[in-house]
């Protein structure tokens, strides 16, 4: 298809639909204050947020949750938590937390929220290669964006004074300002006044302040009705709106121009509330300090042309002294600490005073700072620059450790080698390879889980000695269903606490997010040469359990990291689970099929071998052969039984089939209603259940039809032997997500490794 050819007129209308879009996204930044005051009253708990309950709002905005044991009485609400629109959509470089981070983070967002945790420093603790430093410029990157939404909108002090009703003169210099205010407006649907002079308020204030304290109550019990008002005059969130003060520069402009109206209410007109633009580049809202960088020369910050013409509008270079600090640019933003080291542990030291009093002297002046103060600390640092008992006392520490959740683990190597490595594995083989890795990371040794589980033993086929897996199963929210009553039962909160609790002090040590990035790599490497065709079979090999132990096993530098016997462990863990898969895709009440193989078998006894006969119970066509009868005899006589034996078995099945047939036609009776097809599906049902694994253990043929399985060969083996392969085939796909191959490669992995032997005794 030819493309379109764009001419002058589609240029400018491409044109005019950007104007039209930057003036909409222009239009209301600046509001009057009587139409803030009404977006107040419409929605009181978005406008009336700090920057603490801002940035709460933030966490919660980009993760969803779910609270699966909701409904247990004994649940810490300990959430599954999707934080990737979070730390990895749509970022340079995505950073994967996992439950218990994402958990914390949203414990860190209700404390912030609640008010309960304010003047306080958050330091964000790790150890090298955790993906602090990543974690910290997502964090951010969210904030900037959720404050251009209409749910992270927020609002700052704007100043816009009407000169003639303070009988100002005009300079020439303010003449030309308005000029330029005249332009920047026009047909933007905000009506400029005729003499006016527009001033920020440098501390970004919340509108709400300039509003006198005695004042406030007043006002919001009669600007809010519902049970937002019990909120805001009853949670301690909301104090700062009765409580803080506007900063010093807003408080001066009020009282200059109060001294100089007819009406004091008048001045209710020149204030405005103006969006909060937070950007990060600019400092705006957001301030982030690297090690290396240097502090400005200038920490007095002045606008000396601004400061001329507010000492000619007051005639008194007194009233409003325009100065301030550094900090002033993240009052109600965030001030960062990326890594506290070198010039960063001096302005990490110099917030203790800050914090503590919620003030920065500059001059004689006091400048408010109330700013969310976030850094980055090694753990080895912390002693070392924590070192007074009364700083502790303003510091929030946050552990941000190695990955301890297997399925965040598979995140980071799909994302470092690609999605399509999920397909070179066998289901849970590389959630498996994850779960070693994080073996190097936790504690062998567990208060919690020997006081909770007394006899680790029982567990020994889906755990470790250490019972490490099950710990990994906590902290990936699951409650393994193989849990003993008794067990669950005493999974009380007070234990479920303790044991998540742990995880904080685990993660800072074995394999760190880069070498298990690295380790993967080469073993990844190194297994998929076996994708490439195999033998006659022509299929692609997928990684087994096999692969990760042979790698392991050969190298001893990453072992002696592992647990002694984990890795063992989890494969006597993996093959017991695939046993369960098969177990499950082998048994199946097909009430059909079941009926179908009884009557075939019923009819097959009155005829010789080597026939091939129309069953009329079934409407099927069978071939009456050994292999038929020993297909179906293998679901119903014991295992060892003689030729001879079985030879006899049919005769008596013969003989009562016989009598049962009188009985059919005197009587009128169908051949499912007969005693000796009872007796049959009564045997059959039990001994499917009792050997379910037979065929894995003496069937060669079922072997070996698995192996020629989609190939022309297939088609040789007996009916019953085809139907057995392709029903286990297709439950294994469709039940346990295998591929086909993958589902015909974990029959032939159990086959070649005996591993039904181990378990059909069990």
């Amino acid at each position: 298809m030819q493309q379109k050819k764009f001419n002058e007129a589609d240029i400018d209308n491409v044109l005019e639909l950007l104007k039209t879009r930057l003036n909409k996204r222009e239009l209301g930044t600046i509001i009057p204050f009587n139409e803030f005051l009404l977006k107040a009253a419409e929605n009181p708990l978005l406008v009336f947020r700090s920057i603490f309950q801002q940035f709460s709002g933030m966490l919660y905005y980009y993760t969803s949750r779910e609270d699966e044991y909701a409904n247990d009485p004994e649940n810490i609400h300990y959430q599954t938590i999707n934080s990737d629109n979070l730390f990895v959509k749509n970022t340079d470089t995505p950073f994967f937390a996992d439950l218990p981070l994402a958990n914390r983070m949203l414990r860190w967002a209700d404390a912030l929220r609640s008010g309960a945790q304010q003047n306080k420093i958050y330091v964000f603790i790790g150890p090298p290669g955790s993906g602090k430093s990543t974690f910290l410029n997502n964090l951010l990157k969210r904030f900037e964006e959720y404050s251009n939404t209409p749910e992270g909108t927020s609002y700052e002090i704007f100043w816009r004074i009407d000169l003639a009703a303070i009988s100002v003169q005009l300079t020439h210099q303010m003449k030309g300002l308005i000029e330029a205010y005249y332009e920047k407006y026009e047909n933007k649907g905000l009506e400029p006044k005729h003499n006016f002079f527009e001033i920020p308020c440098p501390s970004h204030d919340h509108p709400f302040l300039i509003i006198p304290k005695e004042m406030r109550a007043e006002l919001l019990e009669r600007l809010i009705v519902g049970k937002e008002k019990t909120k805001i005059f009853n949670k301690k969130e909301y104090e700062w709106l009765f409580k803080k003060n506007p900063c010093t520069i807003c408080s001066s402009i009020f009282n200059a121009l109060i001294g100089k109206l007819d009406s004091p209410t008048d001045i209710f007109d020149m204030i405005y509330a103006r969006k909060n633009n937070f950007n990060r580049r600019l400092g705006r809202g957001i301030t982030i300090y690297n090690p290396a960088d240097k502090t400005p020369d200038r920490l007095v910050l002045k606008n000396e042309k601004l400061q001329d013409e507010l000492n000619g509008i007051f005639r008194d270079s007194s009233l409003v002294k325009y100065i301030y600090s550094r900090y002033a640019n993240t009052n109600n933003g965030i001030f960062a600490l990326m890594d506290v080291k070198g010039d960063n542990e001096k302005r990490f030291h110099d917030l203790h005073g800050i914090i503590s009093e919620g003030i920065h002297k500059i001059d004689d002046i006091e400048e408010n700072v109330n700013s969310l103060f976030i850094a980055i600390m090694n753990p080895e640092d912390k002693e070392k620059i924590i070192d007074k008992e009364s700083f502790r006392d303003r510091i929030v520490e946050i552990n941000v450790n190695y990955i301890l959740n297997y399925t965040e683990e598979v995140k980071v190597y799909c994302n470092a080698f690609g999605k399509q490595i999920s397909n070179k594995f066998l289901p849970d083989v590389l959630n498996n390879f994850a779960k070693i890795i994080i073996s190097s990371r936790l504690n062998t040794r567990s208060d919690t889980m020997s006081k909770w589980i007394k006899n680790p033993s029982l567990y020994s086929k889906y755990c470790d000695e250490n019972l490490l897996l099950l710990k990994l199963s906590i902290y990936n929210n699951i409650i393994p269903s193989y849990l003993l009553e008794e067990d669950r039962k005493t999974f009380t909160k007070e234990l479920r606490r303790q044991l998540i609790d742990e995880s904080e002090s685990e993660g800072s040590k074995g394999f760190s997010g880069r070498e298990s990035i690295n380790i993967f790599g080469e073993f990844y490497d190194h297994a998929k040469k076996t994708f490439n065709e195999t033998g006659g079979t022509k299929r692609p090999v997928l990684i087994t359990m096999n692969h990760i132990r042979k790698f392991f096993e050969e190298n001893d530098e990453y072992s002696a990291k592992i647990p002694k016997n984990f890795i063992t462990s989890i494969i006597h863990m993996y093959d017991y689970n695939v046993m369960q898969h098969i177990k499950e895709s082998l048994f199946h009440q097909n009430e059909e099929r079941i009926i179908n193989d009884i009557k075939n078998y019923l009819f097959a006894l009155s005829y010789d071998i080597n026939q091939k006969l129309l069953c009329p119970y079934t409407n099927e066509t069978i071939e009456i052969s050994d292999a038929f009868f020993n297909s179906f005899e293998q679901r119903i006589i014991k295992k060892g039984t003689s030729e001879s034996e079985k030879i006899n078995f049919r005769k008596q099945q013969s003989y009562k089939l016989t009598i049962c047939l009188q009985d059919m036609n005197a009587n009128g009776l169908l051949l499912e209603d007969t005693q000796v097809y009872k007796e049959l599906y009564a045997t059959y049902m039990y001994n499917l259940r009792e050997n379910i694994f037979q065929p894995f253990l003496q069937y060669t043929s079922f072997e070996n039809a698995i192996k020629e399985y989609g190939t022309p060969k297939f088609e040789v083996f007996d009916s019953k032997t085809k139907e057995e392969v392709r029903f286990l085939i297709h439950n294994l796909q469709a039940r346990f997500n295998y591929t086909e191959e993958g589902a015909l490669q974990v029959c032939l992995y159990v086959l070649e490794n005996k591993i039904a032997e181990k378990f059909a005794a069990k």
